[in-house]
């Protein structure tokens, strides 16, 4: 949703905030099925949401963020 402040459009930062939540759970779910059972959805989910808030402290761009946190996830829960 966008909204005019000052002749300028600007997004709803809840709008952004759900569409990176949205993200972040496709990118745990693709983590999963690429863990062969060895994690669950919570565990998985949990570590890529602590991924992405620490890759995106120092991030120039975050778009390719939650794919880079759903590897590191996959990668410290279930291996390579």
């Amino acid at each position: 949703m966008t909204t005019t402040l000052d002749g300028h459009k600007v997004r709803d930062p809840h709008d952004l905030h759900a569409e990176i939540e949205a993200q972040l759970d496709l990118a745990a779910e693709e983590a999963v099925r690429r863990c062969n059972g060895k994690a669950d959805y919570q565990t998985v989910r949990r570590a890529v949401s602590e991924a992405y808030r620490r890759l995106s402290r120092e991030a120039k761009f975050q778009s390719f963020l939650p794919i880079l946190a759903a590897r590191a996830a996959h990668q410290s829960l279930c291996g390579r």
